[in-house]
């Protein structure tokens, strides 16, 4: 199948997908741990850290060099399979991005109950609210400074720059808009770690920190500003 029809069908399936009541049972005993931000910040680090279960979404976008198969994503090409499973209502949730690629987590890669974390675009976090998990976290992580991320980001192939950039700005802007995320500060993993874990059973936090993540944010849409040319 053709991707392009695959994506034009998908986003027909989106409108009028219905979650089995499974789901929604096996859902409503998950909290889930949504880690945001921008390209190369660190969430995958984090996520690792954490040591909680890891939810594996799959895609049709292309892997990139630091991804791994079925650890990072579940890269997918076989479209009519996916159609299947989604007319099978297998998918918890599915989404096409601004960027025509499917994105979706089949119900299987979720823990029966308990935490689990996922890296998500702050497209979604809308979305995962609605689905009637036990709790959604939503935690911003931003990097050190903007000139940190911008020595970061210079390592990204230029074909994928512009679109990772746009996706960051996408992103920090909703987590901004949005009074229910915490931010936090990776400059240094086992701080920030600890910082989510605190988050997590709702002690405080180091409001300094939080403030500078915040900051930070601020800084780097300013640096961004709202059009690629503008860099």
């Amino acid at each position: 199948m053709d991707k392009q029809y695959f994506i034009e069908w998908v986003s027909e399936l989106q409108k009028t997908y219905v979650r089995s009541e499974q789901i929604k049972a096996v859902l409503s005993q998950v909290d889930l741990i949504a880690i945001v931000g921008p390209t190369g910040v660190g969430k995958s680090a984090i996520i690792d850290k954490l040591g909680f279960p890891y939810v594996i979404s799959d895609v049709s976008r292309e892997k990139r060099p630091n991804e791994k198969e079925d650890m990072s994503y579940h890269f997918r090409v076989d479209y009519l399979e996916i159609i299947k499973d989604i007319n099978d209502g297998k998918y918890a949730q599915f989404l096409i991005s601004k960027y025509s690629e499917f994105y979706g987590t089949r119900i299987a890669s979720y823990p029966e109950s308990g935490p689990c974390t996922m890296a998500v675009i702050a497209q979604v976090v809308p979305l995962f609210r609605e689905l009637g998990f036990r709790s959604v976290e939503a935690i911003c992580v931003m990097p050190p400074s903007y000139v940190e991320w911008m020595r970061r980001i210079t390592k990204i192939r230029p074909m994928d720059l512009l679109g990772r950039i746009s996706e960051a700005r996408q992103s920090i802007l909703m987590a901004i808009d949005d009074p229910q995320y915490n931010f936090v500060l990776n400059d240094d993993l086992d701080l920030v770690v600890e910082e989510i874990k605190a988050i997590l059973k709702g002690e405080e936090v180091d409001e300094h920190r939080a403030q500078l993540a915040y900051d930070t944010a601020n800084t780097i849409l300013k640096r961004i500003g709202d059009e690629p040319e503008d860099l």
